[in-house]
Parts: C-alpha cells; sequence; structure tokens
C-alpha cells in the first residue's frame, strides 16, 4: 500500500535526488516558498525549500523497497521513528500542497522600523533605524547625529540587524 515518506537528501543534492528519484516513477513532493533575503549585498526574493534537505515521497514498499531509495544518488536516509521509516499522514501533505506560508523573509533581512548596526563605511559602530531599501544594493537608513535625523544611503554589506 501507498503511503508518504520523509527523506533526508544530502547537503545541496535535493534537485538531484528528485530527479533520480522520478526516474524511477517515484513520486516526489518538496514545499518551496518565495523567500525575501539579502544575497552579496543584493535584495533579492529567492526560492527555496520550506524544510531544507527533506523530502516527501509516495512509495509501496511492495513494488519498490526502501534501500533502493535510500540507495538513490543524493539521498542520505529515511526519516525513522525506531526501526521503521516513518510514515507522514495525507493531510499532512495535502496542507503542505494546498497552503504553502506567503509573504517569508529571511529573519536577517531588515524591514522597515528595524535597528540596524552600521559595520563598515564612515559610520561604522553606528546605530541605526532601517527606513527603506534604495535599489538592489543599497538602502536608505536614519542616523541620529548631532541630534537631527539624517537620512543615509548606506550599502547592503555595510550593515546588519540587530
Amino acid at each position: 500500500m501507498e503511503s508518504w515518506y520523509l527523506l533526508y537528501c544530502k547537503r545541496g543534492q535535493l534537485q538531484r535526488a528528485k530527479e533520480h528519484l522520478e526516474r524511477q516513477q517515484v513520486p516526489c513532493f518538496t514545499p518551496m516558498i518565495s523567500l525575501e533575503k539579502i544575497v552579496r549585498g543584493k535584495r533579492l526574493t529567492v526560492s527555496e525549500p520550506l524544510f531544507p534537505n527533506y523530502m516527501f515521497i509516495e512509495l509501496d514498499p511492495e513494488r519498490i523497497h526502501t534501500t533502493t531509495v535510500q540507495s538513490t544518488r543524493g539521498v542520505s536516509h529515511f526519516v525513522r521513528f525506531g526501526s521503521q521509516p516513518a510514515t507522514v499522514p495525507f493531510r499532512v501533505i495535502k496542507t503542505l500542497m494546498n497552503e504553502l506560508p506567503t509573504d517569508v523573509f529571511d529573519p536577517k533581512t531588515p524591514m522597515p522600523g528595524d535597528e540596524v548596526l552600521i559595520t563598515g563605511g564612515t559610520f561604522e559602530g553606528m546605530k541605526a533605524i532601517y527606513a527603506e531599501p534604495d535599489g538592489e544594493k543599497r538602502a536608505l537608513l536614519l542616523l541620529t547625529l548631532l541630534n537631527q535625523q539624517v537620512t543615509q544611503s548606506v550599502n547592503n554589506v555595510n550593515f546588519e540587524k540587530l
């Protein structure tokens, strides 16, 4: 009887494992989310797995043995409770397929109003308030200089969220 199982894949080889399992006619599911984050100084929206390195597969152990799946390229092991691979209820898979979260932000990505510490440039060591993005690689920060609020454009790599 077919059931859903949870696999742990080798680091960075989730796509490889998915391709090899699909060639073996094993249905795979990896919930993906759009995540806004700063990558190499640029504020980008990237698509990432909701559960990094984990993949759900639908498998009938009578048709394809678990050792065949576990020896597939990119797969590390089944998630187990005791000696048996753990099954995932179909309602959980159905919920993940239909109700993925939206508007997800990396916790390290500053949002308007967040306090940041400037780590490079002329204002290094000062605290500021993140105001808004200023293009892909820069942001506008609110600094207090001589008891006055000043807006300054700063490179994204020169500050970090507190």
